[in-house]
């Protein structure tokens, strides 16, 4: 695996994704974008789906050809682009990330680790079905 080309393809994504949404909504108008987040949610949904299909959609959108290749770009871009750099003065970037999922469905143990550990993001079982609020 090239990481330089896979990051490429990665930004290539992600330029594409602002591109459709600035000509759809953002015309005229202020407009925030995070790569990363997006990159975030479709590495996270890849990396735990049973969906063969889904999977393989999402590798294919994200111009990848493994989980290894999306969860090594994941970790480079939290490692290097996120990484605290306000000591050296450079910039201090934030980024949250949670994953809920309704409490009466089961979730691989597995998951939930990869979710905390490798993606640094919360994991919270809630009861979507019955305490919906607006």
């Amino acid at each position: 695996m090239d990481m330089k080309e896979s990051m490429k393809n990665q930004n290539d994504v992600s330029m594409f994704l602002a591109g459709k949404v600035i000509s759809a909504v953002a015309k005229n108008s202020n407009f925030v974008f995070s790569p990363a987040s997006i990159n975030s949610v479709l590495t996270m949904t890849a990396a735990t789906s049973d969906s063969k299909s889904l999977k393989s959609f999402i590798l294919s959108f994200l111009r990848s050809y493994s989980t290894k290749e999306i969860n090594a770009i994941f970790h480079e871009l939290a490692s290097v682009v996120l990484k605290d750099g306000s000591e050296s003065g450079g910039p201090k970037i934030t980024a949250v990330n949670g994953v809920w999922m309704e409490q009466s469905l089961s979730c691989n143990p597995d998951w939930e680790d990869l979710f905390q550990n490798f993606f640094k993001a919360s994991f919270t079982q809630v009861d979507f079905r019955n305490k919906v609020s607006f």
